[in-house]
């Protein structure tokens, strides 16, 4: 949320501070390696016909980015798509009754699509598109599913709450090859809700459910698929595990000590996890991290809060390159990148491109970044 002028920082000083700090402390050289790459072109994505917004959910290794399109009153509107090879195509909606759709994943090789949508009661289910065919992932009766990623096996990962739980929990559903669009559900270790998956079938999240302290967690793809709670400091409230790079070896997220949020990172060594923080940009005290790629290349969000309150400015939009944060909005390709505000960075590949959410005209759109040198 954005706070009056007058009780934080101004931006104008905060910038000054940014690059007067970055050149003191990094010196020459760091400043040097940080610059290699010089910026970002911005492809935009449009929207269906009869909506309004756009949005991206995830990009693949392929450039290809999953996401939807709103109209003005956004209210089950919601349509997914995926955009590949320059075009753009409706996901479509659950067969009979389905009223909305979101696409969240598609495949680099396979071109299989997962998404979420509903059975014309609202409550979402986990879809997928086989060909031209939409199936019911998991048809959960009284309970939600949210469908994340899919491997190249065919194997599906997400969450979902219903039946005999209270609580949210991870699931594979592993397809039945006797029958295209059904699926074996695998209950993941928990109770816990696994936020993100990479290419190999790991998840990250956190734990919850009962009096537990909400803590990043991780499921590794092999055994009973155990949740396992990341290392964490005794003054986080709770902390969460918000993405994992495919290689398996680094994970991000985000610490909660008092009246505050922290941009978090992982390192796996073997089968032990080492925590350190992530820099924020100069002059701020607060952030996210929700992205990394196989090459260490981080994206979140970066702020100022008034310390041992919740006011805090609206976040930038930053990337790490090279451990080093940098405002994403000042590296925008000055020809493509004109008229662009940056209000999310949402996934990277293991290209270094980014899908990101963004305003032009007054209307939100789906954009992919990709690095230029």
């Amino acid at each position: 949320m954005q706070h009056p002028a007058s009780s934080l920082r101004s931006a104008p000083v905060r910038r000054n501070l940014r690059a007067l700090c970055l050149l003191a402390v990094a010196g020459i050289a760091g400043v040097a390696s940080v610059a290699a790459q010089s910026g970002y072109k911005v492809t935009e994505i449009g929207v269906l016909p009869g909506h309004n917004h756009g949005f991206a959910i995830s990009i693949n290794d392929a450039g290809q980015v999953a996401g939807y399109s709103e109209a003005n009153i956004p209210n089950m509107t919601q349509r997914g798509w995926v955009y590949r090879a320059g075009a753009l195509a409706a996901l479509g909606t659950l067969p009979k009754r389905g009223q909305y759709s979101t696409a969240t994943f598609i495949h680099p090789t396979t071109g299989v699509i997962v998404g979420d949508g509903d059975t014309g009661d609202f409550r979402p289910q986990g879809m997928v598109r086989i060909g031209a065919n939409l199936h019911n992932v998991f048809p959960n009766n009284g309970g939600n599913t949210h469908v994340l990623r899919i491997d190249t096996a065919g194997r599906i990962y997400g969450y979902f709450i219903g039946g005999k739980s209270a609580d949210w929990m991870g699931g594979m559903w592993t397809p039945n090859p006797k029958k295209a669009g059904t699926y074996t559900q695998t209950i993941l270790g928990g109770p816990g809700m696994p936020l993100s998956f990479n290419a190999n079938g790991q998840g990250v999240g956190y734990q919850s459910g009962g009096t537990a302290r909400q803590l990043a967690a991780f499921w590794d793809n092999t055994g009973a698929r155990a949740m396992q709670v990341l290392p964490f400091r005794p003054e986080f409230s709770s902390s969460s595990a918000n993405a994992l790079s495919d290689d398996g070896t680094t994970i991000v997220g985000t610490g909660h000590p008092a009246f505050s949020s922290l941009p978090l990172l992982w390192a796996r060594t073997g089968t032990t996890w080492t925590l350190r923080d992530l820099p924020v940009l100069t002059g701020d005290n607060q952030g996210s991290a929700n992205g990394v790629n196989n090459a260490g290349v981080v994206i979140g969000t970066s702020t100022y809060g008034i310390p041992g309150t919740w006011q805090i400015e609206a976040s930038t939009s930053v990337v790490w390159l090279q451990g080093v944060p940098r405002e994403i909005q000042s590296l925008l390709d000055p020809v493509t990148g004109a008229g662009w505000l940056i209000t999310s960075l949402v996934g990277i590949n293991n290209s270094g491109q980014i899908a990101a959410n963004a305003l032009k005209g007054g209307f939100s759109r789906a954009i992919i970044l990709t690095p230029v040198p």
